[in-house]
Formats: C-alpha cells, structure tokens, sequence
C-alpha cells in the first residue's frame, strides 16, 4: 500500500514539474549581440532597443554581451575560432579592419539591396571605411572626427584673450594665443598651459594640414610617410609647443598636476586652456556646472588645408552566424533613425545618419553651442591605414620610438627618418 502510495505521489510530482516546462514558450531564435560599450546610458538604450525588437519579432531572444575594449579583438577570435561568435557585432573603424582581414564579418550588400536601404544617407567617409570592393560589411551608427578645440571660456576671460574662431591658422595666430593662456605663478613655474591634445601626444592634426599622411595610400599602403616634409615639419611645431615655448605640457607633467586623472580633468580645473579631441567630451564636461567652454576647429596649416583623425562605429553580423535575417533586424534596429536620436541625445556621439546630424535635436542639445562644425569636418577626416598590422606598426614600433621626442631627449628629425625607415623594411620589403 504505501508502495503505491509513493508511486501515486511521485508520478504527480513528476507531472507538475513537466507541466510548466511544456507551456513555457522557448525563444525560435537567440541573436547574440557583443559590444564594447562603457556609457551606462548608451547601454541602457541598447537594451531597450532590444526589449523593443523583441516585442516586435515574437519568439526572438536578443542578448548583449559586453566585453572590455582592450579584451574585445581578442575574445572575438578566440570565440571564432570555436565556432561560437555572437552574431552581432559592434565595429570601430579601427578594429573593423582587423576583423574584416580575418573574415570574421559578413558582406552586408545582398541585405542592403533587398531592404533597399539607401547609403547616400550616410557620411560617406565612415560608410566607407566599413566598405572593401564595393562590398558593405558593417552600418555605421556614429562618426567621430577628433579635430575639435574645446577651449575654457573662463580662462580666456581671466586672461583677456578673444574666443579663438573656425578660421584662425597655426603657427599664426594660434601660437600667440598659445602664449597669451600660459600663466606662471610668482617664482616663475608654469601653472597653466595653453594647449593639449585629450590623449597620449599627438601631431596628426598638423601633420594632415600640411597635406601629409600616415602612408602612400589609406586603402591599399604600400610603405609609411612618416618621414616626410610635412610629417616633421608637423612634429617638431608639436615639439616645440612643449619644450621651446612650454606652452604644452609633457607627459610627466600631465602625471604630476593631473594626478593620474588625464588631460580632461587638467581642462577642467583651468590648468589647460585648450584641449584637442572629439564630441565625446561633452557630458563630462557639462557635469561641471561652473565650467563655460565652446569648440572650435582645429587650426588650419599655413597653405589653408585641414585634417584630423577620425573615430566612428557600427554593426556587423559575423560570417559563421546561423541566424543571419534575425541579426539584421537587429542591426537595422540598432542603427535606425529612432535609436541614433535617442543616442545623441546623451551628448556622446555624432550620428552617422546625415539626416539626424543636422536636426535641431543635435545641433540644440546640450554642450558646446557651436558644434554645428562637425556638420563640416567628415570631409576632412582621416583614417589610420587600412592593414591589418597597422597597430602593431602604430603602437609597437612608431609610437615607443616617439616617447624620447616627447620626453624632450631626442627631437622628431632624429628619430622619425630612422624608425621609418626600419618600418619599412620590416613590413614592406622596402631596402
């Protein structure tokens, strides 16, 4: 009896427990999305987007999965190579060219013509860099061109020094305003410097205004350019900036008043007047309210040419995904209209919408008043070369080379000519 008994008990046990795993409805379809998105509100709207797409596409599941930007490229591969890959993923203009070369990315073209999406839309500059042979392998979300000037308002007022404008040049005016911000205090040390780029030391900016460039040709290089007349004309006024006029200051001394908070926090507090960059700024800047800045374009070079670097995003879908038209609603969605509206909105990004850019929306939100220039600079950005090794080219060659120029111990003719040269036979062969 109490056999039975157990036996009665355990076959209800056995179908209550069966009931609610058959009447829960399971996912048709999972898209896995990786992103290497920092912002807490970039990553919430991400995640209502997908809540949305979701609700229109009953029975898909869309999951984000957020990896660390300096672990990103790696995990991919890794994630590849196993035959795991998320099926969307988040691309940067830089790390798409790696990504691209491994053939990681799948060509969007056939899903372009068949939903008649129209690229004209777009900035050409950044749809271009997602683009090889004609072939379209990521929508682009955002573009970044970095040759903003934020300047302080409230130190060129303490100064008596007129807001810079759109049309000033370098060396000209630029310099003596440069000269003007500099402040020392009473035994003669400097306290506040005129000018600094937001990152590790730069000189790209003046470089592309005198018409020079990283290589022979963006698309297809065949050797580096870094030796040029205009690349060391450009690096060493960046040179001098910092240890003939000490207008600029060095790495060390950026480590020492900053303390370890950077050149943004420098900027902030008054101790730089003017800080190289991108748009991305603005919602940390806008957190100060005591702090009044404005932006301007990065000066023009003495022939009146302009050029600065250029950041930029968007979505691919990997090549192995077994999901592809779900992940391309998941792409479309998340570089829509309605989603790049609710982006810039956070003040982080310039959409790479034409249409969303010149709304009243960007151009009125809040933050620098006269970001309206950005509107103007894609034409004259510039992307670092399109190859795979170029990083290692950038950061494991060129760059630790140029830490002893700007530490003030060799100066940029010394050592520009010599590292290029081993660059160049190291990577192209040439003798």
């Amino acid at each position: 009896m109490k056999t039975a008994i157990r036996t009665t008990i355990l076959v209800i046990l056995m179908v209550v427990l069966l009931l609610p795993m058959g009447c829960v409805k399971k996912p048709k379809n999972v898209v896995r999305v990786a992103n290497f998105l920092t912002d807490v509100k970039l990553l919430q709207i991400c995640n209502d987007v997908a809540r949305e797409v979701e609700k229109e596409n009953p029975g898909l599941k869309i999951r984000i999965e957020n990896i660390t930007y300096s672990e990103y490229q790696q995990k991919l591969s890794t994630q590849v190579a196993a035959g795991n890959a998320p099926d969307v993923i988040y691309v940067e203009v830089n790390n798409f060219v790696d990504l691209y070369a491994r053939g990681i990315l799948e060509d969007l073209t056939p899903l372009v013509e068949r939903d008649r999406l129209d690229l004209k839309e777009y900035y050409p500059g950044v749809l271009g860099r997602f683009t090889r042979d004609g072939k379209v392998y990521a929508i682009p979300q955002d573009t970044a061109p970095s040759g903003l000037v934020y300047y302080n308002k409230n130190v060129f007022d303490e100064m008596g020094v007129p807001y810079p404008t759109d049309d000033w040049a370098w060396p000209e005016p630029f310099l003596s305003i440069c000269k003007k911000l500099q402040k020392k205090d009473e035994k003669g040390n400097i306290v506040r410097w005129a000018y600094s780029d937001a990152y590790p030391v730069g000189f790209e900016s003046f470089m592309f205004s005198l018409g020079g460039d990283y290589v022979d040709d963006t698309a297809n290089p065949t050797r580096v350019t870094l030796d040029s007349p205009a690349a060391l004309t450009a690096a060493r006024f960046r040179w001098d900036l910092m240890h003939t006029w000490k207008v600029s200051p060095t790495t060390t001394q950026v480590t020492s008043f900053s303390m370890g908070n950077g050149i943004e926090a420098m900027f902030m507090s008054g101790q730089i007047a003017m800080m190289s960059s991108g748009i991305w700024h603005t919602p940390k800047l806008l957190s100060d309210p005591k702090l009044k800045f404005d932006v301007v374009m990065f000066p023009k070079g003495p022939g009146g040419k302009r050029g600065w670097t250029s950041g930029g995003s968007g979505y691919s879908i990997t090549a192995g995904s077994k999901n592809k038209d779900a992940a391309w609603k998941v792409v479309r969605a998340f570089t829509s209209e309605p989603a790049l509206r609710r982006m810039m909105a956070t003040g982080f990004l310039q959409p790479a919408l034409v249409k969303v850019a010149e709304s009243p929306e960007f151009l009125q939100a809040p933050g620098p008043s006269n970001r309206k220039v950005l509107l103007r600079m894609t034409k004259d950005s510039h992307y670092q070369p399109f190859m795979k090794n170029w990083p290692e080219i950038w950061w494991g060659h060129f760059n630790p080379a140029m830490d002893r120029v700007w530490i003030g111990d060799k100066k940029p003719e010394e050592v520009m000519p010599v590292v290029v040269r081993e660059i160049n036979k190291k990577f192209f062969g040439m003798k």
